[in-house]
């Protein structure tokens, strides 16, 4: 976790590289050691010592996803077979990365609220960005600048995974209109815009009983998935709360 400053723990003082200002408030990119990281509004949001969690935002969902993605791999009929994905919120690309390392991901859609922080990745992701203009070039990604929560109401049964990882978790968030992404509103809209039998996850900094029971009263199913990032010699947890959708 990060402390009340935005910096992980020993990591020293922080190069800033970029400096903007965005629709949140001010969004800074800096370097900490070896790993950049991302300050939006003075809320600390992603770093690259993140990457463990942030790839398991996707790889969470996937087992549940098996019996659909070997049908949309059968199924010849289809322009795009393969799992359609959604992810809400670039950051440093770490999720987007694992999503198109997944041979059953057939399309991923990720929506950046910040239109800086695409150019940031474009310029500073390297080979994650190299890999992202690959994926557009195959048709087999696109970033779109947008609030999810839009994305997901204009595409109300579009997707079979759809991965939020907008905020560090449902009550720390980077702008307070987020908190509609966590309410009862905002997961039957996420529910809304999966296909049946599809999965929503949701990254957050620690376990959270009232949100994995608010959970449970839109999806069918909820599980808990931990992962782990191990930061200067320090293993940090977190959760992913998956909820599916029936498969109707």
């Amino acid at each position: 976790m990060p402390d009340a400053e935005g910096d992980w723990p020993a990591t020293g003082r922080a190069e800033v590289l970029e400096r903007a200002a965005g629709r949140s408030g001010e969004l800074v990119l800096r370097r900490s050691g070896p790993n950049l990281e991302v300050v939006a509004g003075g809320t600390f949001l992603i770093s690259s010592a993140n990457t463990a969690s942030s790839a398991a935002l996707v790889t969470a969902g996937l087992p549940f996803l098996k019996d659909i993605a070997a049908l949309r791999a059968a199924d010849r009929s289809l322009s795009r077979p393969g799992i359609e994905m959604l992810i809400g919120g670039l950051g440093l690309g770490y999720s987007l990365d694992a999503a198109l390392a997944e041979c059953c991901v057939g399309h991923v859609t990720v929506v950046e609220y910040e239109p800086v922080i695409v150019e940031w990745f474009r310029r500073y992701g390297g080979g994650r960005a190299e890999r992202l203009a690959a994926g557009e070039t195959a048709a087999r990604a696109r970033v779109l600048v947008n609030d999810v929560a839009d994305v997901m109401r204009e595409n109300q049964g579009a997707f079979d995974l759809i991965a939020l990882d907008t905020d560090n978790g449902p009550d720390w968030l980077v702008r307070e209109s987020n908190a509609g992404l966590y309410d009862e509103a905002g997961l039957a809209l996420a529910h809304g815009a999966l296909r049946p039998g599809g999965v929503a996850v949701f990254w957050s900094p620690e376990r959270y009983d009232w949100f994995a029971a608010r959970l449970a009263t839109t999806f069918s199913q909820v599980n808990e998935v931990t992962a782990q990032d191990h930061i200067d010699g320090r293993c940090h947890e977190y959760t992913m709360y998956v909820g599916r959708r029936d498969a109707d």
